[in-house]
């Protein structure tokens, strides 16, 4: 739905107003992405299983990863093509990077497959379409082969290529507005005020670490296979 704009506007106090209905955003674009963004989840948690387990459980896993791995392709490249029959957004006045945050200050239009053009401008971001569907196609040989470690690697590139490849075609945009063009968000629009970042700049600098601390710690107390021996031998503490 971002990348065909939701409708809303501003009004001349900034106050937004939604004009569209839930329903409308069950569109046929909106479910393919959907589909996309299940079959992906699906394929990491598939690769994650066939860490963690073994018998029959992780030859299930397996079996699932090289079927989502195949339909993540297959979807991701259908919404590809359809993106590329999609209007765009582009801002041809205003909307500076440095400017005051204002999201009426800048003229907006919609052109014909303008969601294409960050990668037309910047043909290194190409890479990340290209890492999401040879990382899924990586993640199915891997599987095939029982090479779970590789196979876990190969679906968490996968990802970070389809969302990447999102945030790039939208980019400069958030949230486009289809009823009122000139309305939509950029990242410039929903910058934070400047002592925010400083403020949040500290914040993340002091408890980032901590978060990754305490992460790791966990990951590596349940790092290991789950078999049935462990759970018998667990019974009281396993969950």
């Amino acid at each position: 739905n971002l990348l065909q704009g939701v409708p809303f506007h501003f009004d001349d106090t900034l106050r937004v107003f939604y004009e569209g209905s839930f329903w409308a955003l069950l569109n046929p674009f909106a479910l393919l992405c959907g589909l996309v963004s299940a079959s992906m989840i699906l394929l990491q948690g598939a690769t994650y299983l066939m860490l963690r387990t073994e018998g029959k459980m992780a030859q299930r896993a397996r079996r699932a990863a090289m079927l989502f791995g195949v339909l993540t392709i297959v979807l991701f490249v259908l919404g590809g093509l359809w993106v590329g029959q999609l209007d765009g957004y582009v801002i041809t006045a205003g909307g500076e990077a440095a400017a005051q945050s204002n999201p009426l200050a800048k003229t907006v239009v919609r052109a014909a497959g303008a969601w294409l053009g960050n990668y037309q401008r910047y043909p290194l971001t190409m890479v990340l379409p290209l890492l999401g569907i040879v990382s899924a196609a990586a993640a199915v040989s891997l599987a095939a082969v029982r090479k779970a470690g590789l196979a876990f690697i190969a679906s968490s590139l996968v990802q970070a290529g389809v969302i990447g490849t999102a945030g790039v075609s939208l980019f400069p945009f958030l949230l486009p507005s289809s009823s009122d063009p000139r309305s939509s968000l950029t990242a410039w629009d929903a910058t934070s005020s400047q002592m925010t970042l400083n403020t949040m700049f500290w914040a993340a600098l002091i408890f980032t670490p901590i978060v990754l601390s305490y992460t790791t710690w966990c990951y590596r107390v349940m790092r290991g296979k789950v078999t049935e021996q462990h759970i018998r031998a667990n019974s009281k503490s396993v969950y």
